[in-house]
């Protein structure tokens, strides 16, 4: 980075006094505190890294600035998701991991609420017991498996949010803790029919991984706080960012 400074940033308090504000509102529904975190982030990524892509921009928050424990951890669910796009040798041996794991031996999944790192897989534990050309392989099937790593999910479920309106939970459910400061799966099924949502929408049964509002929040904070003594965010905002034009056309 090349813009040090030792100023304290107007913008940058000013986004905390907001973002202390929304946190603290128990009035504020959560899908607005989602909106809101995210929109933050988007600014946060493009004066950090301007020269990015808005994936990357995420990705690369999120790996520098964040000591997120789950942030390079892989979701056994989604890796489920795409294992079709994996080379087969290598899919039966991620399959037969996915098969012993909690998230589907012995009826693990018969309770409300998981912690992701019961289910999930880090790199290593992924990779474990693979030999040399297993290796290879999985190095070749990389980008695809990382589709399921947790700093892409993350980006995906903010494109899920800003521009859909989609949400982890589904709607009035109460059973979702939405100041849980790790990753969780949850039972969807379980949850709508506590809800009386099931006959209402068409339901594809199963859990669903969970990042609450709070989780997110505590990830911005961080990366906020690391990245203010590196980037002169008041002068890199109206570089980035030009005042509303007069034609918007």
């Amino acid at each position: 980075m090349n813009y040090k400074t030792n100023s304290s940033s107007i913008l940058i308090e000013n986004i905390k006094n907001y973002l202390n504000y929304i946190n603290g509102n128990k009035n504020i529904p959560s899908i607005c505190k989602y909106l809101t975190y995210f929109s933050v982030f988007d600014i946060l990524g493009k004066l950090a890294f301007p020269k990015k892509g808005h994936r990357e921009r995420y990705k690369e928050l999120i790996n520098y600035y964040s000591s997120w424990k789950y942030k390079s951890y892989i979701s056994s669910l989604q890796l489920e998701c795409i294992l079709k796009h994996v080379s087969k040798e290598l899919r039966t041996l991620i399959k037969a991991k996915i098969d012993i794991n909690p998230l589907t031996y012995n009826n693990f999944f018969n309770k409300l609420r998981i912690p992701a790192d019961k289910v999930d897989f880090t790199e290593e534990k992924l990779k474990e017991g693979l030999s040399g050309s297993q290796l290879k392989l999985y190095e070749k099937n990389m980008n695809t498996i990382h589709k399921a790593r947790y700093d892409n999910l993350f980006y995906k479920l903010r494109c899920f949010v800003v521009h859909e309106l989609r949400f982890p939970n589904p709607p009035n459910a109460s059973n979702v803790d939405e100041n849980s400061e790790e990753p969780v799966y949850f039972s969807y099924s379980k949850i709508l029919n506590e809800e009386k949502e099931a006959e209402k929408i068409k339901l594809e049964p199963g859990y669903r991984l969970y990042f609450s509002p709070k989780l997110i929040l505590l990830i911005l904070e961080e990366c906020i706080e690391k990245t203010k003594g590196e980037i002169n965010y008041d002068d890199n905002y109206y570089k980035n960012f030009e005042a509303t034009p007069k034609c918007w056309i």
